[in-house]
């Protein structure tokens, strides 16, 4: 099984965990995108960018370009789905507007379209109108969608 890991499983992970203190979590990370078992999309990557920290080091010095996935064609064509999709749905103006700008979107389309399954912290809140959530919008592509410790138990991970 392949995983999309979305920029809040590093961030929080990097808050949580400091890559000083937690070295083997960070290891097992970096074993796991090694191993062709963890990707990135490439908007994940750039949100991550953006926080010019250790985070960013430890993804530049840790990640082989291979686990980066590019937008393509099919990828594209998941978005235009999903974003139909979410402005089908009662999602306040904002919400639509700030989804299809995120990492999030392309997250989910990615996953569509490359048949992965997308690791969030975000949980489902299907009454949600201002902001329109990961695991919301995989429900509806059909995309499975889990957190951090379901994909290290699946994976048979302990730290």
């Amino acid at each position: 099984m392949a995983y999309l890991f979305d920029s809040n499983i590093f961030i929080r992970s990097k808050n949580d965990m400091p890559l000083d203190l937690w070295p083997t979590f960070w290891q097992r990370m970096t074993e796991m995108i090694n191993v062709a078992q963890v990707f990135i999309s490439v908007k994940v990557k750039e949100e991550i960018e953006h926080g010019n920290d250790e985070l960013v080091t430890w993804l530049r010095d840790s990640a082989p370009q291979s686990c980066f996935i590019s937008l393509d064609t099919d990828i594209m064509t998941k978005f235009q789905e999903l974003q139909n999709w979410a402005f089908s749905q009662p999602f306040t103006e904002a919400a639509r507007n700030t989804f299809a700008q995120v990492a999030d979107s392309y997250l989910v389309a990615t996953a569509a379209a490359k048949g992965m399954t997308v690791v969030s912290y975000e949980h489902s809140d299907p009454q949600s109108k201002r902001r329109v959530l990961i695991p919301d919008a995989c429900n509806a592509m059909g995309v499975a969608c889990c957190d951090l410790n379901t994909v290290l138990r699946s994976l048979g991970i302990t730290i």
